[in-house]
């Protein structure tokens, strides 16, 4: 009762103010410009007037018209939660020119506040104006510099939002140089490292100390090996530990995961075996083990590890969750169907039907699958229903199951409009049958929702790009994908393979470069292979093809490509 009464006054305020001249709402400059005082009337009415309006339409969700409305009438907010909330929606709604508005206004009031400082610095970093943001991050150092407290200068935290890295390592690239401050320059190599820009990172970590502090011999380390340069990290590794007295586990679990990426089990079995000795009580070091032996595909191994928690009690809903995969990824759908099913409760209770469907799906057919969802999902409500369907179109990964995922995503999209999940799947559908019109608005309709998916946007020009359509088109969309998210190999492959179509060999070899260092993953091999022969790098490309074979002997692209060029690798 009481809320109903609080938005009729609402209501009525709205009126009141739409039959009032317009000076009371408008005039955004001289809102902000003029020396309102707590005690003037008009202010006063005016200040209330606006909040309450930015309050309903917040509660209508109507968000863009709520910053719009507050923006406008900057001048009549004082509260710093109000700057704040204000500040959160338009990040979230990508509204850096309203929050530039909003963060000058809070520091007009309060030029001290850390918080407003640390959001500026962001937004003009966001915004490619590095001198504003240069003098934000001064202000944020002297703070650093006067209490010694690193928080000020914490520049992953601070940019943990920011959606263009690119601008991020523009700006760092240009000053970075005028702050002589380890605390900084570490808190800059976890941005780089967190995107995959590792390659921008080593050289900062090279000239540290790095070999006499354990967190930056693991960053060093790590950051060689996400550049394929494992073998140099472990010796890295080994070289610590070896001259450390006491055991650090942190470190020898980095020199784990290292073992088994470069794929040396008796090194990584003695290692694990080593480490569990230290405390065979320690369950949940032994389920961090299992689980990286998972992740790494060593199911033997991994398996071994859950049976031991499992025969423990320890998590058990989740240790058989686990198990289930183990055995799905073996074909032993039985098993599999029995782990999921003694599944009660936690973390993986809620992708339990998804997971029996996918076992039913493979073991049987898909129409078990959905009569097994139709039964435990029941339809109450729209979101019920979204589940449901959300679920099927999830049993559907294989390309040729394009008209099913149409049908599905379309059902979807009937009664959810921008669900942006079956605006992906369908425009991929549409790419696989061809229809590349109703494919454009289907990605068209998801980055006008959102200008900054960098998957969208990176899906939609390499979609363009397989059919060697509007090829200029797919390369600026790209782009912008690597503005966004520059160290994702995918991405990168992406822009390779579209310049090498437009014939721009040399661009195109810099990038494939670079996804391949990053990534191996056989589609960027094959792209990689292509643009190497195109610039006259045939050794190269035949020790790459040669490589990934090994890895992935029955790969039908990278056989093809051998049966296509046989006398360049001829040794295979």
């Amino acid at each position: 009762m009481f809320r109903n009464i609080k938005f009729i006054a609402l209501f009525t305020l709205l009126f009141l103010a739409s039959c009032s001249t317009q000076n009371n709402s408008t005039s955004s400059k001289s809102d902000i410009d003029a020396p309102y005082t707590d005690t003037d009337v008009n202010f006063k009415y005016n200040s209330m007037y606006n909040k309450l309006v930015v309050e309903l339409l917040l509660h209508k969700k109507q968000y863009d018209a709520a910053i719009e409305t507050f923006s406008s009438n900057i001048g009549y907010f004082r509260d710093e939660g109000d700057f704040l909330k204000m500040i959160n929606n338009a990040r979230d709604l990508r509204r850096f020119q309203d929050i530039t508005k909003i963060s000058k206004r809070w520091l007009n009031i309060n030029p001290t506040n850390v918080s407003a400082h640390k959001i500026s610095f962001s937004n003009y970093v966001e915004l490619a104006d590095f001198s504003s943001a240069d003098y934000h991050l001064k202000y944020l150092f002297g703070k650093y510099n006067e209490k010694n407290n690193k928080s000020y200068i914490d520049i992953e935290e601070i940019l943990s939002r920011n959606i263009i890295v690119n601008n991020i390592v523009k700006y760092f690239e240009q000053n970075m140089k005028n702050y002589d401050n380890q605390d900084l320059l570490i808190s800059y190599v976890n941005v780089l490292q967190k995107n995959n820009l590792d390659n921008v990172a080593l050289p900062y970590l090279e000239e540290m100390d790095f070999l006499n502090n354990r967190i930056l011999v693991r960053k060093y380390s790590g950051s060689l090996a996400r550049l394929n340069q494992v073998d140099e990290a472990i010796i890295i590794l080994e070289n610590y530990i070896k001259n450390l007295s006491i055991t650090d586990r942190e470190s020898s679990y980095e020199l784990l995961v290292l073992y088994l990426e470069n794929k040396d089990i008796n090194k990584a079995s003695s290692l694990i075996d080593n480490l569990i000795s230290i405390d065979p009580s320690d369950d949940d070091f032994i389920f961090r083990v299992a689980l990286l032996c998972f992740d790494k595909d060593y199911y033997d191994l991994s398996e071994k590890y859950f049976n031991i928690l499992l025969s423990k009690s320890y998590a058990p809903d989740n240790i058989n969750f686990f198990l289930g995969q183990i055995d799905y990824q073996k074909k032993q759908y039985n098993e599999a169907l029995a782990h999921y099913e003694r599944i009660q409760q936690g973390t993986f209770v809620n992708t339990k039907l998804l997971n029996v469907a996918k076992a039913l799906h493979k073991k049987y057919d898909i129409k078990r699958a959905y009569n097994y969802l139709d039964e435990e999902v029941k339809i109450k409500t729209d979101s019920d229903s979204l589940n449901l369907l959300t679920l099927k179109l999830s049993l559907h990964q294989d390309p040729y199951d394009a008209d099913k995922i149409l049908e599905i995503s379309t059902k979807i999209l009937e009664s959810f409009p921008e669900n942006q999940r079956a605006l992906y799947s369908r425009a991929l559908a549409y790419e696989k049958k061809g229809d590349l019109k109703q494919m454009s608005i289907d990605f068209e309709k998801m980055i006008n929702f959102d200008p900054y998916n960098s998957i969208a946007l990176n899906a939609y020009g390499y979609s363009l790009s397989l059919h060697k359509k509007q090829l200029a088109y797919a390369e600026r969309l790209i782009r912008k994908a690597i503005d966004i998210d520059p160290g994702n190999p995918a991405i990168l492959d992406s822009l390779a393979w579209v310049l090498y179509l437009d014939g721009s060999y040399e661009d195109a070899y810099e990038y494939a470069s670079l996804a391949y260092i990053k990534d191996q993953d056989p589609e960027i091999v094959s792209h990689y292979y292509k643009i190497l022969l195109k610039n006259g790098f045939k050794q190269e490309a035949k020790k790459i093809l040669e490589q990934s074979l090994i890895n992935n002997p029955k790969n039908d692209e990278l056989l093809q490509l051998l049966d296509e060029n046989g006398d360049e690798a001829a040794h295979l």
